[in-house]
């Protein structure tokens, strides 16, 4: 990639960023680069001073991101609200000649190809997966005609452009499930307060990201869960991960529609799984009695994602504590209350999985396309 004539610079971001300054520079993390997009909510902001002093991995409008730790080379486009500001360490800027350029190498980056040739480079843990510069400086691009570069682009964007309105019909259900949870817990009436172990089982992953090289795939496996797949931004369900492990251990796998927990620094997250899943480290596991019990979880977990932080330990504050969370008080209602929330909820949930299905497809579109480039098919 460094070698392309149309590819300026290839840097990464602050090592030492310094505490989060209001009112200060916004800095993208790996954690902003989701699903090929950059969203950041509720950035981490650094001082003037410490802006000035990283000037090289200043952003542009245009510019390439690269998550360089966790689920390494996942890219996305700077956009207009982020020119000006900063990355992390994280994260690489890559920056083109023009527009073109840069919407194909964020394409070719989001690919199946490149990702697994990324996961084949990386090293460390789970948790901190990394890509190192040099790698990705040297990472293969393929390079179409200009007109079959030009009918992939627009067919990609004409996709991306209907995943859009999918993506905000999805939010608004999930917005409208936050009101109905806020009404039900208005008042708070005299439910007994009782402490979240008493009302679910909660357990902690152990298991290490299998092997990129050794994991048995979707055909033969359990989807492997970290805590970057809990993390994602967007609605809160585990949709797809990157491995899989196989297993026969029933003490291993979480069953389908358990609750995912996962900690950052701004608070605790959970998500819903679909199907049986291998949570890995730094996952925990709430599994409540029944689907009732899990809506109404979901969503305290939702409300109170701060508080729970208090449960946080080890490294950054990031591995969630089983016995603390499981001493957590809250206030539990009555089974019909329970109920009836389900009931309307789960509509609205319905919706917007069935949003995330069409888009689930249209997100392989690309590969598709691709994969008829690699096999030479250029249609």
């Amino acid at each position: 990639m460094e070698q392309l004539p149309w590819v300026h610079h290839i840097r990464y971001g602050i090592t030492r960023p310094g505490t989060h300054e209001d009112g200060g520079v916004g800095m993208v993390r790996a954690s902003d680069i989701q699903e090929g997009h950059l969203r950041s909510e509720g950035p981490r902001r650094i001082s003037f001073r410490t802006h000035q002093a990283h000037a090289r991995s200043e952003v542009r409008a245009g510019d390439v991101l690269v998550v360089l730790v966790g689920r390494v080379g996942e890219a996305a486009l700077v956009t207009e609200k982020y020119d000006g500001w900063n990355v992390a360490r994280t994260v690489a800027v890559i920056r083109t000649t023009g527009p073109d350029e840069a919407a194909w190498l964020r394409l070719w980056l989001n690919s199946s190809y490149v990702r697994e040739w990324c996961a084949r480079r990386a090293t460390g843990s789970t948790l901190q997966r990394t890509l190192n510069l040099k790698d990705l400086r040297g990472l293969p691009v393929l390079l179409p005609t200009e007109e079959a570069k030009a009918v992939l682009l627009r067919t990609v964007r004409a996709a991306e452009e209907k995943a859009a309105v999918n993506g905000r019909i999805a939010d608004c259900a999930m917005s409208l499930t936050d009101a109905l949870f806020a009404v039900e817990t208005r008042d708070r009436p005299a439910w007994p307060e009782r402490p979240l172990g008493s009302v679910a089982h909660l357990w902690v992953g152990r298991q290490s990201r299998p092997q990129q090289d050794t994991h048995p795939g979707p055909e033969h496996g359990s989807p492997f869960v970290t805590p970057a797949d809990v993390l994602r931004k967007g609605l809160p369900y585990v949709s797809r991960t990157d491995s899989w492990m196989a297993t026969s251990d029933e003490d291993t796998v979480c069953d389908a529609r358990s609750l995912l927990l996962a900690a950052r620094e701004d608070g605790v997250h959970a998500a819903l799984n679909a199907v049986p899943v291998v949570p890995g480290r730094g996952v925990l596991v709430m599994r409540a009695a029944t689907l009732a019990d899990t809506y109404w979880l979901l969503y305290e977990v939702r409300s109170r994602s701060r508080e729970l932080m208090a449960a946080a330990q080890g490294p950054g504050g990031r591995e969630l504590s089983r016995k603390s969370v499981a001493a957590t008080a809250l206030r539990w209602p009555t089974q019909s209350v329970r109920e009836r929330f389900a009931r309307d909820t789960d509509v609205l949930h319905a919706r917007a999985q069935a949003a995330l299905a069409e888009n689930e497809v249209l997100r392989r579109l690309p590969d598709g396309l691709l994969e008829s480039f690699l096999s030479g098919e250029e249609k």
